[in-house]
């Protein structure tokens, strides 16, 4: 979840008081006022002393919020961070692309991302960042061995498809208990999948990423 604020809301023909939160790509509207708008929608983001003023084609907001935040909250939705820029993925980094064949390669935005940027990827080993398509409830107990592929300060991102009972976010999340990572951090990974990013904990970085 991203920042969150109130303000005054009219979405169409509905307005009054909401929650607006801010999300990767778009606002999210919860209050007497719901709906979601596009960053790509928006066609003013005027930071002020009284806040953030937002506006597109069929509404408008008013955040409140001090004028130093509202002018972070701008600059936030004028610049989005790109998918890469999400998944930590850094100019020199070294990446590892797991089980492309579910989705990673099939993604065009994600493809094109990593073609402009000077990366090592490579299918298995150690690497600053594990990126993972699963596909299915069984595909986790793979988890414990992909442990020694992380380097001490880097991360495995587990990618599975949005919508299924089957596998959700709850059943990584255990499996990576279970198997002595934790999670910190969930991201859109595209329209159809999320992304849960997994590390070891700080403690014991030495024990289980010393060996290869």
């Amino acid at each position: 979840m991203g920042r969150e604020a109130m303000g005054a809301v009219r979405l169409g023909d509905a307005a009054g008081r909401a929650k607006v939160q801010l999300e990767t790509d778009e606002l999210i509207f919860r209050g007497e006022v719901k709906g979601r708008v596009p960053f790509r929608a928006l066609t003013a983001i005027e930071p002020g002393e009284d806040g953030l003023r937002l506006a597109w084609p069929d509404g408008e907001a008013r955040v409140e919020m001090p004028e130093a935040e509202a002018a972070r909250w701008a600059d936030r939705i004028a610049n989005p961070p790109s998918l890469l820029d999400k998944l930590g993925v850094k100019e020199g980094t070294t990446v590892v692309l797991l089980d492309p064949d579910h989705e990673l390669a099939g993604d065009s935005d994600f493809a094109a991302e990593l073609a402009d940027r000077s990366v090592k990827v490579k299918p298995a080993g150690k690497a600053d960042v594990v990126i993972w398509a699963i596909e299915e409830a069984a595909d986790l107990d793979r988890m414990p061995a992909l442990i020694k592929w992380i380097q001490p300060a880097g991360a495995l991102w587990a990618v599975w498809p949005k919508g299924r009972k089957t596998l959700n976010e709850n059943h990584i999340r255990e499996a990576a208990l279970d198997a002595g990572l934790v999670d910190v951090k969930v991201a859109r990974f595209s329209a159809t999948h999320s992304a849960l990013k997994l590390v070891v904990p700080k403690a014991q970085r030495g024990r289980l990423t010393g060996h290869s």
